[in-house]
């Protein structure tokens, strides 16, 4: 199976939108400019290794769902509990799941 740079960019945009994030907040949160991220997102360049790191450890996903697309049990799991409610109700729940999530990294330091 080969690295699908598109592919694995709508991947990392569908991650960053689920969770309510902007492009210049992940761009931020991993080190790289608007502009790179666009098109890592995009398609247009694959990500550095490094990157796609950062990208999984802060979605919580692994690096073989951002390259190829398998293995994310995860968040088969929070889709099938999601699954039913309203788009509100989600982002509700996506904030709230985030909260913790920053909690949990902060205690961790």
């Amino acid at each position: 199976m080969n690295y699908k740079v598109a592919e694995s960019g709508k991947r990392i945009r569908e991650l960053r939108t689920a969770r309510n994030m902007t492009r210049q907040q992940l761009a931020e949160r991993i080190g790289l400019t608007i502009n790179a991220l666009s098109k890592i997102e995009t398609g247009i360049n694959g990500a550095k290794i490094d990157t796609l790191i950062c990208i999984a450890e802060l979605f919580h996903v692994s690096l073989d769902y951002l390259v190829c697309g398998r293995g994310n049990e995860t968040e088969s799991i929070l889709e099938g509990l999601l699954k039913g409610l309203g788009k509100g109700e989600r982002e509700y729940i996506c904030k709230l799941m985030q909260s913790a999530i920053e909690n949990i990294t902060l205690l961790k330091e």
